[in-house]
């Protein structure tokens, strides 16, 4: 091996500074600095001088011994015989005895012709130092160098931790003397130094050197002090193109060839991949460990929690080639997160991280987001009620899940099923506003039910809700509303779709509308709504007839009144207006469309009141139209519990009524009544007759006629629309012989019209046709005439003469009749 020297020392006019070597090369002069003292010698420190020190510089190795120079100029300065050797080859090197022994053991050994020279290297057997495994335990424990009391030794230390390094790390590999802390920063990468042990004070945050130490504290230790074989650590490096240079790496080799060989635990694995990631920075090396250690630590993460996961993102991973199963099992793993409450700063964390790419770089961010959108698929997910939690814990994080939740209507409706009764209005001031970016106006008043009360939350939805087809989000909004509160939101905010909502709420809840008087267009139009979900709703109100009144009488006013709420009630009892007031103004006022339902109403509700009534009212002519056609008429006037003269009444208040309706009422009441009383015969004589109904009256002598003598007190109210012939065959009153004379007159005019002499008849009888008026006066005359002579006893008798007629028309009921009357044939 090619060895050149070089001696540095006072160099007149000039400090310190290389005096001689055995080499034209400028690297000698150029090293001279780091052969000087670090620092002054401290004051009554003496034991320092000779020390040994070694260093790599720019591809090569200075090995050097350092003498206290007592023949210069001035105090502090010192002679140093220096070794340059090529650094890849001193690396070779297991044992640095020959070249320490190739170092002039004094300054006055040092020579003073310096020549290359050529060395035979050979393992050396020297024995081990006593403080060995104490600088092992040390260099493996700190970050910074080992400090070493002492400079006696220092050699022999350095030598046997140096046959006990590999060749790479023997390239970085440094030592010298150190008066202090301080004079460590002029050169940085100081594996161990020496120092005075009266200097020991300065060393209080190092680790120093304890000879005591009895064993490797750790498998690197135990591989600086010779105790343990370096070939897996250097088998892992080399797997991992890894060329490790300084102690430090060793220790991360340790560390990592303890977590690969180590039962699978997640943590350990993290840390196991980081450093791989960070030893190797190409995919193609020690690409089979890596895929190993992706898969262990991929089989972990389904167990992991959430605080485990936050850890890994701020993991690239460059060097793996492929980490998809890593990512897909934090995926699936965040999926399947409970979301528990306990959890929540860990969840808010990963949230935040999620979304900021300040904070998680794109693979875990991806994964993360992936898992929680799978997460906001499963309906019985802890999810739901956890975003509510993050709403008052971040709003950062709440802006997160909202982002990547899926969506649809179903993730907002299990949103909104999650929504909590209270919210701390201070802390989700914002959450209104994210939902809404969302497009989830039900969450959005969920979100304001929870944050204020029902009127206000209402009037913040309809701010922003404004689709008239889209109830769900103000039902969200009053979710904690009771019916009367809906009620009053609804008649101050006047809304159409809190209409429609009230009605469908009354429905399960009738009670809501107990107190409503409708004097209100908005009270109106919600009973309207509720009618038409419900038609027994009519009588939702404590008093539904009042409040119908209240209604229509708007309605009379022509203003005020709901047209909806008229066609509403149309069809539910309170169409029946019998009892209301100035009922008959209110007909011109309904709606077409609806009056005939209100008069059909009406009238069943007139005829009602009427049987139950012992006074009928004469209906207004809209509405006595109406009960004159309601199939309820027929029924009131045929119920045989009903007593005549109130039927007979109902009958009478409807001038409108027709006779041949009233004549099929009077044959069945006939039939239904065997005898009238004569109060009751009387009313309907009276009816009859005020009516001139002529064939009710034919009707009641056809009975009379059939020994229905109860209905004489009826036709006797009916005389004046009777014939003489009538009322006396009837006997309803007797005629007076004047009267009866007279329609016997006229019975013969019927018969005879030309006179006594028709068809002989003067001269049958047994009279002369020569008595007879003369042939010139009509047949009416001349009967008149002939009666006279009957009166006053003329022949024929009038008793032959009525048989004379009988003969001629048998079946002349009133022939016979007047030939049984005494005042018409006398006597015998």
């Amino acid at each position: 091996m090619r060895v050149e020297q070089a001696v540095y020392g006072e160099v007149e006019g000039r400090g310190h500074g290389l005096r001689s070597s055995s080499t034209t090369s400028s690297f000698a002069a150029s090293i001279a600095p780091q052969l000087d003292l670090p620092d002054g010698v401290p004051l009554g420190v003496q034991t320092w001088s000779p020390f040994v020190r070694g260093f790599p510089c720019d591809g090569y190795y200075v090995l050097a011994r350092t003498f206290l120079d007592s023949g210069s100029s001035r105090g502090g300065m010192v002679l140093t015989h220096a070794l340059i050797v090529n650094l890849e080859g001193i690396c070779q090197v297991e044992d640095l005895t020959v070249l320490f022994t190739q170092l002039a053991a004094s300054a006055k050994a040092i020579p003073a012709r310096l020549s290359t020279l050529e060395i035979e290297t050979s393992p050396g057997t020297a024995e081990l130092p006593i403080d060995l495994i104490g600088a092992a335990n040390a260099l493996a424990d700190q970050q910074g160098p080992a400090i070493r009391l002492s400079v006696a030794g220092f050699e022999s230390l350095v030598t046997a931790l140096w046959r006990n390094l590999w060749p790479s790390m023997r390239k970085a590999f440094a030592f010298r003397l150190s008066f202090g802390p301080q004079d460590l920063e002029a050169q940085p990468g100081l594996a161990i130094v020496c120092t005075p042990e009266q200097l020991r004070a300065r060393w209080a945050k190092y680790r120093v050197v304890n000879q005591d130490d009895q064993g490797a504290q750790s498998p690197s230790a135990a591989v600086l002090c010779g105790q343990q074989s370096a070939k897996p650590f250097l088998d892992l490096a080399r797997e991992l193109g890894l060329e490790a240079t300084i102690i430090k790496d060793l220790k991360k080799l340790e560390r990592l060839h303890r977590l690969v060989t180590s039962v699978d635990d997640f943590d350990d694995l993290l840390k196991a991949i980081r450093l791989v990631d960070g030893f190797s920075n190409r995919a193609e090396l020690g690409a089979e460990l890596k895929d190993r250690l992706i898969q262990r630590i991929a089989a972990q993460v389904p167990a992991a929690s959430c605080r485990q996961l936050m850890p890994m993102r701020n993991l690239d991973l460059p060097s793996f080639a492929s980490t998809k199963p890593l990512w897909s099992a934090v995926e699936h793993r965040v999926s399947k997160l409970d979301f528990a409450q306990a959890e929540d700063t860990d969840l808010v964390a990963l949230l935040e991280a999620s979304a900021d790419s300040n904070l998680a770089l794109p693979a875990w961010r991806t994964a993360v987001m992936g898992g929680l959108s799978t997460a906001g698929h499963q309906k019985e997910s802890g999810l739901w009620r956890a975003i509510w939690r993050w709403s008052e814990l971040s709003r950062a994080a709440f802006s997160a899940i909202v982002a990547v939740l899926p969506p649809g209507v179903g993730t907002e409706q299990l949103l909104v099923q999650a929504a909590p009764r209270k919210l701390d209005t201070a802390k989700v001031v914002a959450v209104p506003s994210l939902l809404l970016k969302k497009g989830w106006l039900t969450a959005h008043g969920a979100a304001l039910a929870a944050m204020m009360f029902p009127r206000e939350a209402v009037e913040q939805q309809l701010k922003m809700d404004r689709q008239l087809n889209h109830t769900a989000g103000l039902w969200a909004a009053l979710r904690h509303a009771t019916p009367d509160d809906m009620l009053t939101v609804t008649l101050d905010l006047k809304d159409q779709r809190l209409v429609e909502m009230c009605g469908d709420l009354a429905v399960t809840h009738p009670q809501m509308l107990s107190g409503i008087r409708c004097t209100d267009l908005t009270e109106q139009k919600v009973w309207a709504y509720a009618i038409g979900k419900n038609n027994s709703l009519w009588n939702a109100p404590s008093n539904p007839m009042e409040t119908r009144n209240s209604v229509l009488a708007h309605l009379g006013k022509g203003s005020g009144a709901f047209a909806g709420l008229v066609e509403a009630l149309a069809r539910t009892p309170l169409a029946d207006l019998t009892e209301i007031p100035d009922r008959a103004r209110l007909w011109s006022h309904l709606p077409a469309s609806h009056c005939d339902s209100y008069l059909r109403a009406t009238a069943s509700g007139w005829l009602t009141a009427a049987v139950n009534s012992s006074a009928v009212n004469t209906p207004e002519p809209e509405l006595e139209h109406a009960v004159l056609e309601s199939s309820a008429l027929q029924s009131a006037l045929q119920e045989s519990s009903t007593p005549l003269r109130t039927r007979l009444a109902i009958v009478s208040s409807l001038p409108l009524f027709d006779e041949a309706v009233f004549v099929g009422f009077l044959m069945h009441l006939l039939r239904q009544s065997r005898s009238l009383s004569d109060a009751d015969a009387v009313q309907l004589g009276t009816l009859v007759a005020s009516r001139r109904w002529e064939s009710a009256i034919q009707c009641l002598c056809d009975q009379l006629a059939n020994r229905r003598y109860d209905l004489v007190p009826a036709l006797q109210q009916c005389a004046s629309f009777l014939s003489i012939y009538q009322r006396w065959k009837l006997e309803i009153s007797k005629p007076s012989t004047e009267e009866k004379w007279r329609a016997f007159e006229e019975t013969a005019c019927e018969l005879y019209p030309n006179g006594p002499d028709y068809d002989q008849l003067w001269s049958r009888a047994g009279g002369k046709n020569s008595d007879l008026p003369g042939a010139l006066q009509n047949g009416a005359t001349r009967w008149h005439s002939a009666m006279r002579l009957l009166r006053y006893g003329s022949r024929p008798p009038v008793r032959d003469l009525l048989r004379v007629m009988c003969n001629d028309y048998s079946g002349n009921e009133k022939l016979r009749l007047f030939s049984r009357d005494t005042d018409i044939v006398g006597w015998r």
